[in-house]
């Protein structure tokens, strides 16, 4: 690979930045910093997850943890866990994560996260010829120290062409126009979403290649997107009116200064990728098919499927999922699950899932898997 630095190549110049970065522990600058009551249920409405467990103390007093817990990927509301340090003239976009659990958070529990740059690979496809996987590795504590999961999320770095564009190269495409049936096809799915609750899910009721009851999220519009950004900011860089400002100037003028260690010209430009999931001017220039969604919040609805085909009393292990597609204003997005295998770990019976996201096209926007752990109930 050429040493050259021309706009849209990867360098291993590139490369070897990325790798001296390695195992150095970055700056992080958390959104939430304690699960209060509000926090979790403006998170859970925010992913569209209903589940009384996650907002109402009555009704969780009565399942296994006795009282309220967060969803599992609330921890994207104490930091999103995309590593993107480095690069100046790379956007980003979010690739994928692969979640490990240790235990639910517990409502009130204070939560600090850590990060570190944890790999950096060139990789092509067949949209982008060149480009870097850049992972990243979060633990989320407790001030006690306890850890209650670890994150790895993966984020595409693509060189900006020389006009300053992102480098994606989706074409555009028009919002979706449903049809009367379609449009009540999917407000049924919603509006029947099944949700096992507080009922005991058993391992002798599961059969390799069982349907999970598949769940809807859409159609995707502007203020699912401010409801999203209510519960989990997305990246640091999401500043408004004053903020924007400040940042703007350590980014110009003390770098070192910046609370975290996006970039210092994601706050000095004027447009940046991150921007697209609202601006279309941005989704233009970062080369996607229109305003699309946060890869980030699409990860929190698969694993919303898994959840409530579950029930209150297991616990999701762990769970991947892998970007494919963007989601644009106007998509809905199907997830589609099915247990792909059983087995049994120190005496608790686990259940492996294989997730798929699609949209009304039928086209597969992500890809994932999952691990949920039945609890046994005293005998």
């Amino acid at each position: 690979m050429s040493e050259a630095s021309a706009p849209g190549d990867v360098t291993q110049r590139a490369l070897a930045e990325l790798h001296a970065q390695i195992g150095t522990p970055l700056r992080v600058e958390q959104w939430n910093h304690e699960a209060t009551r509000d926090a979790i249920r403006h998170y859970a409405h925010g992913i569209g997850d209903d589940n009384p467990l996650w907002s109402d103390p009555d009704y969780a007093r009565t399942a296994r943890y006795g009282g309220i817990i967060a969803p599992p990927t609330f921890l994207y509301s104490i930091f999103d866990g995309v590593v993107a340090p480095g690069l100046p003239g790379y956007s980003w976009f979010y690739a994928g994560a692969d979640w490990q659990f240790d235990r639910p958070v517990r409502l009130g529990e204070a939560i600090t996260a850590s990060a570190t740059v944890s790999g950096a690979r060139d990789v092509g496809g067949k949209r982008v010829e060149r480009m870097i996987l850049q992972s990243g590795r979060t633990e989320y504590r407790t001030l006690a120290g306890e850890r209650l999961a670890r994150l790895e999320a993966h984020t595409f770095r693509v060189a900006k062409k020389s006009d300053g564009n992102g480098g994606m190269p989706f074409a555009p495409r028009p919002q979706h126009r449903y049809t009367e049936q379609e449009f009540a096809a999917i407000e049924r799915m919603v509006m029947n979403e099944y949700r096992r609750g507080s009922g005991w899910l058993e391992v002798s009721e599961v059969a390799v290649g069982m349907q999970l009851p598949t769940i809807a999220r859409g159609p995707l519009v502007p203020i699912d997107m401010t409801t999203y950004y209510a519960g989990a900011i997305g990246t640091a860089g999401y500043k408004s009116t004053k903020m924007r400002w400040l940042y703007r100037d350590l980014a110009l003028n003390a770098p070192d200064r910046l609370p975290n260690t996006l970039p210092p010209e994601y706050f000095s430009e004027g447009l940046t990728a991150s921007m697209g999931h609202t601006d279309p001017a941005a989704a233009a220039a970062a080369g996607m098919p229109g305003v699309y969604d946060n890869g980030l919040q699409r990860t929190a609805f698969m694993i919303t499927a898994v959840t409530n085909w579950m029930g209150d009393n297991a616990m999701l292990r762990a769970a991947s999922v892998r970007i494919k597609a963007p989601v644009i204003f106007g998509d809905t997005t199907f997830v589609k699950a099915s247990v792909s295998a059983l087995s049994e770990e120190d005496g608790a019976d686990l259940v492996e899932i294989a997730l798929r996201a699609e949209n009304q096209l039928g086209e597969t926007t992500a890809t994932g898997t999952a691990t949920v752990e039945l609890h046994r109930p005293a005998p």
